[in-house]
């Protein structure tokens, strides 16, 4: 299991920045989804295209949830 690099403040890790780091893994995940539908429908495979766009679709919603509740709960500052 490789662990991920987390950015540190005065050798502690920080909420904020933890945060930031899985919105982006959740963006580039959502982005790679869409590539790889994308390719499915290219190769004629509509079933595996519409289950890579409906995932991209989840991460993304997942991932608007996830600010909406730390924007409301001051994950972020």
């Amino acid at each position: 299991m490789t662990r991920l690099p987390y950015s540190t403040t005065g050798g502690q890790v920080t909420e904020a920045d933890t945060f930031e780091q899985l919105s982006e893994y959740m963006r580039l995940a959502e982005e790679c989804c869409y590539t790889i539908a994308h390719l499915a429908r290219a190769n004629d495979n509509t079933p595996r295209a519409d289950g890579f766009l409906k995932a991209g679709q989840n991460l993304s919603r997942m991932r608007e949830l996830l600010v909406t509740f730390s924007t409301s709960h001051r994950i972020i500052q």
